[in-house]
C-alpha cells in the first residue's frame, strides 16, 4: 500500500524525465531492502525516500527558488570541498604540493619564453626595421653575415623608394675614457650615424634628437653611462677623452636599453670619425646596416630587387679586384652574393649568423621549454586525476546518497570540479609565492633581470587567473564524470566494481607521466656529456695558466719594457704582444691564393692573425713541419705560419715549407703581397668548440692591444699582483684590465650551460612531481589491499614476497614509460647532437642510466608504504574495516 501511493505520488507532482529515471533506480533498491529486510521494511523505505525526493521535486519546480538554491549549491560545493580536503589531508597536501611546485615552474617557464619572445620589440616601428644580411660564396669559401659594405645603407636610401632611411654600426669594443682626473675602462662602445639614432629613435633624456652625432668627435651616452662619468652633473656639451687621443663633445643622453635588445652598447660615437665609413669600397663587409621601410611588406620587393642592385654597384670592384665578371660568375656558379633583410623581432630568435652582435636564443629552446611546461602541469594534472578515481569507492557512497536525495548529475559535476578548481587556486597561490621567493634565483640562472613578472606591467596575471579556470577544468573533468556516473542502487548495494577502466586509465597515466620523467632524465644527461666533452676536448694549445692583459696599447713606445719587465719574473715563463686571443672576438679575415694560381676562383679565405715571436711558446702551439719566426731574421716579416686546415686548402700537402701564397690585389696595401710559407701548426680551435676549424694564418706583424703572460702553476695570484704593480709603473694610473684565457673560454660555454642548468632543475622537478603522485597512489593502493595483504601473511608470504608482489605493478608500468620514452628522446638528441661539429656517440647505457634511475627513485617512493604495509600486523590489516 504504502509503495503504490508514493509512487502515485511521484509520478503525478514530479518532472517525468526525473520521476522515471530515478523510480527505476528506487526499484532495484526496492528489491534489495526486500530480499534483505522485509516486506515491511521495504514499502516504508520506499515511501519516505519518494518523500523526500518528492520535497526535492517541489523546490526544483520553482524558479526563483532555483536561483537561491544554486546560489546556496556553490557555498555548498566551496564548503565540502574544503571539508573534502581536511578529510582526507595526506592525499591533499600531495596533491596541493604537487600542483603548487609544478605551477611556479610553469610561471618560471612562462617568464622565459615570454621574455624571450619580446626582443626588439619595444622599439617603435619595430615592424618597419630590418637588418641587412648577407650570403657569400666563392670557390670553397661560404659566409653568413649580419653586415653589409660601407656604402650600402646610403645608397639603397637613394635608389629604393621603399625605404625610409638607413643606419649603420660598427665594432662593440672596450675603450679607455678619461673623464677630467679619472679613468673608466668602459666596454660597449660602438660606431654609429645619425640615421641609425633616427631609426631606433631610443627614449632621449637630453639632447637634440635630430643632430646626436651628425658631427664628427660627438657621442651618445647610455644614462648609467652618463651618471658613471658624471655624477649628477649635465653631461650635455661636456667632453671626454677616447684612448687618450681624442677629444669629444656629449651631445645627447639615452634611457637605458632594455636586455631584450639584440645588441648591447653603452656608447655611441659618430660614424663620422672613421675613415673607412666613406671608402665607398663595396667588397668589404664591416657595416651592421638597418634599414626603415615604409611598410613591412615591402620586405620581398626589396630584397628581389638586391640583385640587380648588387651587379650595378658591385660588379666594378669584383671585376677591378677579382679579375672576373660578376654576372658570369654568378651565372657559373663560381660565386653566390645575396643580400637581403631580417625582420628586427626575428633576429634573436631566428639568426645564427657569424658574427652576431651578441649571445642569440633560438625558437627551438622556447618551444622545448613551452613543453617542458605543458609536461610538468600534465603530470602534476595526471597526479591529481589518479588519485581521485583510485579514491573512486570512497567517494561513490557521498554519490550514491546525494543521488537518492534528489542531486542531479550536472550538480555532481559541478561539486567535484568546485573541488579541483579549489584545489589548483589554492596551488596556484603557494606557486606564485614560490616564484618570488626563487626570482632572484632564476635571475642568476638566466643572466636576466625580471622585476615583479607577475603583478608589474605586462605582468602574467591575467593568464595565470586562465589557468588556474583551465587546468581545474581539466584535472578534474575525468574523476567529476566518473563518479557522477554511480548508480545510486549499485553503490548502496555495495556493487560498485573497483573500477577496472578507471584502474587501466590510471595506469595509462602513470605510463605517461614517468616516460615525460625519463625522457627529461635522459636529455639531461645527454647533454651533460656533451658539453664536457666539448670542455675537455683537447684544443690544440694550452690554455691554462695564461693571464691576458687588455688595452696595452695605452702604454705606446713603452709596451716592449713592460713586457721585458714582467718576463724577469721567475714566476713568468713567457710573454707575447699580440691583440689576437683565442676565443675571443678579436678575428681578421680576407682571402688568399697559392701562387701558381691564375684565377680568384681558387682563393682561400684565411683568418689572419698578426702576432710576435714569442706567440707559439706562450700558447703552446705544435708545430707540425718547419719553424716559427725568428726576430732576428728580416725575411719573415713577409713570412707565414698556416694550420693544416689551410694547408689542405691550397693544395700543398706535400712539402709545403717554402711554398708561397699571396693576396688578391688591392686587399692589402692596394697590391697583391706574396708570403712564405715557413712552418705549418697543428690545427688549434681559435674560436670556439662549436664550430669548425678554419684556415688559418699567422703573420709577423704589430697587434699591440693585448700581451698573453704564461705562468708557473699555483702562481696566479703573484704574477696578477705583480704585473698590475708593473703596469701602474708604467701606465700612469690608468686602469689595469686582465682576464684569465681558461675562464674566456669558459664563458663560451655559458649559454650552453645555462641551458643545461634550467634542463636538470625542470627534470628533477617533473621527476619529483611525478614521485609525490606515485608515493600517494602506491599509500592509497597498498590502503585498498590491506586485507589481501593479511591473509597473505597469514598464510606464510614473507615480507620479501609481499613487497615484491607490492612493486611489481609499478616496475612494469615503468618499464612500459621506458619502452615509449627512449625511441623520442634518442631522436630528439640525435637531432639536438647534428648542430655540433664536435660531438658525442649517442651511449645506450644513457638510456639505461636513466630507466634504472626512475626505476630505483619509484622503488623508493613505494617502498615506505609497502614495507609498512608488508610488516604490520596481519590482524590489524584483517580488522581495518
Amino acid at each position: 500500500m504504502l509503495k503504490s501511493l508514493g509512487e502515485k505520488i511521484f509520478r503525478l507532482y514530479c518532472h517525468p524525465d526525473f520521476a522515471e529515471d530515478i523510480l527505476g533506480d528506487l526499484e532495484e533498491y526496492y528489491e534489495h531492502n526486500l530480499n534483505v529486510k522485509g516486506q515491511a521494511y521495504a514499502n516504508r523505505k520506499f515511501f519516505i525516500d519518494v518523500l523526500l525526493l518528492f520535497r526535492v521535486s517541489l523546490l526544483r519546480s520553482n524558479w526563483l527558488t532555483q536561483n537561491i538554491i544554486y546560489t546556496t549549491m556553490v557555498k555548498n560545493n566551496i564548503k565540502v570541498a574544503y571539508r573534502s580536503m581536511m578529510r582526507h589531508k595526506f592525499y591533499s597536501m600531495l596533491n596541493l604540493l604537487g600542483l603548487a611546485v609544478s605551477m611556479a615552474a610553469c610561471i618560471f617557464i612562462a617568464m622565459y619564453v615570454k621574455h624571450e619572445l619580446s626582443y626588439d620589440k619595444h622599439f617603435p616601428n619595430s615592424e618597419r626595421i630590418f637588418r641587412v644580411a648577407n650570403y657569400l660564396k666563392f670557390a670553397d669559401n661560404e659566409f653568413n653575415l649580419p653586415t653589409a659594405p660601407d656604402p650600402f645603407a646610403k645608397t639603397v636610401q637613394e635608389e629604393f623608394p621603399e625605404v625610409v632611411r638607413a643606419g649603420r654600426t660598427r665594432g662593440n669594443t672596450s675603450m679607455l675614457i678619461r673623464v677630467g682626473d679619472q679613468y673608466f675602462q668602459q666596454p660597449r662602445i660602438t660606431w654609429a650615424d645619425q640615421e641609425f639614432m633616427d631609426i631606433f629613435r631610443f627614449s632621449l633624456i637630453s639632447g637634440d634628437k635630430a643632430h646626436l652625432l651628425d658631427e664628427p668627435n660627438t657621442v651618445v651616452l647610455e644614462e648609467s653611462t652618463a651618471r658613471k662619468f658624471f655624477g649628477n652633473e649635465d653631461p650635455i656639451g661636456q667632453t671626454i677623452r677616447v684612448d687618450n687621443t681624442t677629444d669629444m663633445k656629449v651631445t645627447g643622453v639615452i634611457a637605458d636599453i632594455p636586455e631584450n635588445t639584440h645588441f648591447d652598447y653603452d656608447m655611441f660615437i659618430s660614424m663620422l670619425n672613421r675613415e673607412d665609413a666613406r671608402q665607398n669600397f663595396w667588397l668589404s663587409n664591416n657595416f651592421v646596416t638597418y634599414v626603415e621601410l615604409q611598410n613591412p611588406d615591402q620586405q620581398a620587393a626589396f630584397d628581389g630587387k638586391m640583385l640587380d642592385f648588387l651587379i650595378k654597384h658591385m660588379g666594378q670592384q669584383v671585376q677591378q679586384f677579382m679579375g672576373a665578371d660578376m654576372q658570369e660568375g654568378l651565372d657559373a656558379g663560381a660565386m653566390d652574393i645575396r643580400y637581403y633583410l631580417q625582420p628586427l623581432k626575428d633576429i634573436h630568435l631566428y639568426s645564427s649568423l657569424d658574427f652576431e652582435l651578441g649571445e642569440t636564443g633560438t625558437i627551438q629552446n622556447v618551444y622545448f621549454f613551452s613543453i617542458i611546461g605543458a609536461f610538468i602541469l600534465l603530470i602534476a594534472c595526471i597526479n591529481f586525476m589518479n588519485m581521485a578515481t583510485a579514491r573512486a569507492a570512497i567517494r561513490a557512497k557521498e554519490v550514491g546518497v546525494r543521488k537518492v536525495l534528489g542531486s542531479m548529475r550536472h550538480q555532481l559535476i559541478g561539486q567535484f570540479i568546485t573541488e579541483a578548481i579549489l584545489n589548483v587556486s589554492l596551488a596556484m597561490v603557494f606557486g606564485i609565492l614560490l616564484v618570488y621567493a626563487f626570482l632572484p634565483a632564476f635571475n642568476e640562472l638566466t643572466e636576466k633581470s625580471m622585476e615583479n613578472p607577475i603583478f608589474g606591467t605586462g605582468g602574467l596575471w591575467p593568464y595565470l587567473l586562465l589557468a588556474t579556470f583551465v587546468v581545474g577544468l581539466l584535472a578534474g573533468s575525468y574523476p567529476a564524470f566518473i563518479l557522477s556516473s554511480f548508480s545510486p542502487v549499485k553503490v548502496l548495494k555495495g556493487q560498485i566494481t573497483k573500477g577496472k577502466a578507471s584502474k587501466w586509465l590510471r595506469n595509462t597515466l602513470v605510463i605517461v607521466q614517468f616516460a615525460i620523467s625519463i625522457f627529461l632524465i635522459v636529455g639531461s644527461l645527454m647533454v651533460y656529456q656533451q658539453l664536457s666533452f666539448l670542455q675537455n676536448k683537447q684544443l690544440g694549445f694550452n690554455k691554462d695558466q695564461i693571464l691576458i692583459v687588455h688595452e696595452t696599447q695605452l702604454l705606446g713606445e713603452q709596451l716592449n719594457a713592460f713586457k721585458t719587465e714582467l718576463e724577469r719574473n721567475p714566476m713568468v715563463e713567457g710573454a707575447s704582444v699580440s691583440g689576437y686571443i683565442p676565443a675571443t672576438d678579436a678575428l681578421n679575415d680576407f682571402p688568399f691564393l697559392r701562387e701558381e694560381a691564375s684565377s680568384p676562383d681558387e682563393a682561400v679565405s684565411t683568418q689572419n692573425w698578426y702576432v710576435d715571436e714569442d706567440y707559439a711558446r706562450v700558447f703552446d702551439i705544435e708545430l707540425v713541419a718547419g719553424r716559427f719566426f725568428d726576430k732576428d731574421l728580416a725575411s719573415d716579416s713577409s713570412a707565414v705560419i698556416v694550420n693544416e686546415t689551410a694547408l689542405k686548402r691550397f693544395g700543398y700537402t706535400e712539402n709545403p715549407i717554402g711554398k708561397r701564397i699571396k693576396t688578391l690585389e688591392g686587399v692589402v696595401n692596394n697590391r697583391s703581397e706574396t708570403f712564405t710559407i715557413i712552418g705549418v701548426m697543428k690545427d688549434f680551435h681559435f674560436r670556439n668548440m662549436t664550430t669548425n676549424i678554419t684556415p688559418h694564418a699567422l703573420f709577423l706583424g704589430k697587434s699591440n692591444s693585448a700581451l698573453s703572460i704564461r705562468f708557473a702553476p699555483e702562481a696566479a695570484a703573484e704574477v696578477v699582483d705583480y704585473a698590475q704593480n708593473t703596469w701602474d709603473n708604467f701606465a700612469g694610473g690608468q686602469p689595469f684590465e686582465y682576464s684569465f684565457l681558461d675562464q674566456i673560454f669558459k664563458n663560451q660555454f655559458r649559454s650552453q650551460q645555462r641551458v643545461k642548468t634550467i634542463f636538470m632543475v625542470f627534470a628533477i622537478l617533473a621527476i619529483t612531481i611525478a614521485c609525490l603522485g606515485l608515493f600517494g597512489l602506491a599509500a592509497f593502493v597498498t590502503e585498498q589491499r590491506q586485507k589481501e595483504i593479511g591473509i597473505r601473511k597469514v598464510l606464510g608470504a614473507s615480507t620479501f614476497t609481499l613487497l615484491t608482489l607490492l612493486f611489481n605493478n609499478f616496475t612494469w608500468l615503468i618499464l612500459l614509460s621506458a619502452a615509449l620514452a627512449i625511441p623520442l628522446a634518442w631522436w630528439y638528441m640525435e637531432d639536438w647532437l647534428s648542430a655540433y661539429p664536435f660531438r658525442i656517440a649517442i651511449d645506450p647505457l644513457i638510456f639505461l642510466a636513466g630507466t634504472a634511475g626512475v626505476l630505483i627513485i619509484s622503488w623508493l617512493t613505494v617502498g615506505y608504504q609497502s614495507l609498512k604495509a608488508a610488516r604490520r600486523n596481519p590482524v590489524d590489516n584483517l580488522r581495518y574495516e
